[in-house]
C-alpha cells in the first residue's frame, strides 16, 4: 500500500477516465479476456457518466487503443498478463490490478482514495504478485 490520497492530488480535480473490466456488477478476473469494460468519466471526485464497451476477443493491442481512444488514466482490474500491463503503463495509462468487488463500490473507493483497502484485494493477491499500481 502508498498511502496515497486521492483527496489532496490537484489531478484529480481534473476529469479523468476509469476503465474497469466488468462480469455483470463485478470487477471481472482477468481484464485480458473480459467481454466488457465499464468507462466511469469522473470530475472532482464525482461519477459523471458511465459507458460499457465490449472488448469481446479483441487482441491485447486493440484493447490498449481502444481505452487510449477513451481517454481513460486509470485502468482498475482484477488480473493482468504482464505484457498487457506494460502496453498499457507504455501508453500512459495507469495499472491498478488484483482488485475485485462490486463495481460501484470499487470506483468509489478509488475516487475517495481507499483502493486499497483489504476489502478490495482479490483473495490471495499481494501487492508483491503484480508490478502495476498507479504509482508505475
Amino acid at each position: 500500500m502508498n498511502g496515497h490520497n486521492f483527496q489532496e492530488d490537484p489531478y484529480q480535480t481534473k476529469p479523468i477516465a476509469v476503465a474497469i473490466p466488468t462480469y455483470r456488477s463485478r470487477v471481472a478476473p482477468v481484464f485480458d479476456s473480459c467481454l466488457q469494460v465499464s468507462i466511469f468519466h469522473t470530475e472532482q471526485h464525482r461519477r459523471e457518466h458511465r459507458r460499457q464497451l465490449y472488448l469481446d476477443t479483441l487482441p491485447p493491442a486493440q484493447r490498449v487503443d481502444v481505452l487510449r481512444k477513451q481517454r481513460v488514466t486509470t485502468l482498475i482490474c482484477g488480473g493482468i498478463s504482464d505484457v498487457l500491463g506494460k502496453m498499457l503503463q507504455a501508453s500512459g495509462i495507469s495499472v491498478i490490478a488484483g482488485i475485485a468487488g462490486q463495481v460501484e463500490q470499487v470506483l468509489e473507493a478509488f475516487l475517495s482514495g481507499r483502493i486499497h483497502e483489504p476489502g478490495y484485494r482479490m483473495p490471495g493477491f499481494t501487492e508483491e504478485m503484480s508490478g502495476f499500481t498507479e504509482e508505475n
